[in-house]
């Protein structure tokens, strides 16, 4: 017997085979595939899940994206339509309003009713335009808190507008201008006040451009990106700082970074900050009003040069002052 001659590899090749059985009479067939190639089949198949599962989720979001911004497009139509029904609505309250209040001056004066009708009728009219600025107060103090503006789409200075459109209606709803104890009175101190504590006034005696805006800015000392949480006005050393509003001192002193700081809490929500101050004139818990002459500029605390640091806070947030400032 001969013996058999030649090489074997030593090498042998793995394949992965597919069979291919008929059901009935035929031929059994295979496919074998090598194992390079079974790599790539693999990895092919799964790139394409991977983009098929990609390309869903892409889908997915951009229906979704279109889906919110239809939702968001009704809401504001919705919105914007609700605050022209209420516009309508106060300049008819507010005509019916005069026309109410001079026919009851022309009533009181002719002497044509009684005196105990023409307090019944009086009393009535007080209480409707009481109710009338309640209705609007509740909005407008929401609005400003920064409760509902989001909502809304109502800016402060458009409900700061509205406040002092509502103090004129109040004022000539009176019906005489001496008046002090009748309850119209009474609602037009509490709108006036109202007014007095929201922290409007520019701090400085003259309008000057803001040298540092509120918002993300390189810090000048920290060198750093940081949020600048208020705004930076002025330039000249011991120019008088005055309150933006009423309210009452909370703090006056000393305060890390700020340096000489002033804090008055306006309430509703309020707060105004003056900081880097080379003197301030007020104590804690002392109340100011607004326009108050408090401090004086400086450069004390983390400061590279004399300007005042002036935040507006809305709930403890600080909130851009430009937002609320008016310029006088």
């Amino acid at each position: 017997m001969k013996k058999r001659t030649g090489k074997i590899s030593a090498k042998r090749r793995s394949y992965l085979s597919f069979m291919f059985i008929p059901h009935h009479k035929g031929n059994v067939r295979t496919i074998r595939i090598s194992n390079y190639r079974t790599t790539l089949l693999t990895a092919t198949a799964f790139m394409l899940v991977a983009l098929l599962t990609l390309t869903g989720y892409t889908l997915s979001v951009v229906r979704q994206n279109k889906a919110l911004k239809a939702q968001h497009a009704e809401e504001l139509n919705t919105i914007l339509a609700e605050k022209a029904k209420l516009e309508d609505y106060i300049a008819n309250q507010t005509q019916q309003l005069i026309e109410n209040s001079e026919l009851i001056s022309a009533a009181a004066t002719s002497k044509s009713i009684s005196e105990e009708a023409l307090n019944k009728v009086i009393a009535e009219y007080e209480d409707m335009v009481v109710a009338y600025v309640d209705k609007n107060m509740n909005t407008i103090r929401s609005v400003s808190r920064g409760g509902s503006s989001g909502s809304t789409n109502t800016t402060f200075q458009e409900n700061l507008a509205n406040l002092k459109s509502l103090i004129k209606t109040v004022q000539s709803a009176k019906l005489a201008e001496d008046e002090i104890d009748s309850k119209i009175a009474k609602k037009e101190k509490e709108l006036t006040e109202y007014l007095d504590s929201l922290p409007t006034y520019w701090p400085l005696d003259e309008v000057v451009p803001v040298d540092s805006p509120f918002g993300r800015r390189l810090h000048p000392i920290y060198k750093r990106y940081m949020t600048h949480e208020g705004i930076d006005i002025g330039e000249k050393k011991g120019a008088p700082i005055y309150a933006a509003g009423t309210g009452k001192v909370i703090q006056a002193g000393w305060n890390g970074g700020y340096g000489n700081c002033v804090i008055i809490d306006h309430g509703n929500g309020f707060k105004s900050v003056y900081g880097h101050l080379s003197a301030y004139y007020v104590k804690e818990g002392e109340w100011v009003t607004k326009g108050q002459k408090i401090a004086a500029m400086g450069n004390t605390g983390n400061s590279t040069s004399t300007h005042l640091h002036f935040e507006i806070r809305v709930n403890d947030v600080p909130t851009d002052p430009t937002k609320f400032l008016e310029k006088r």
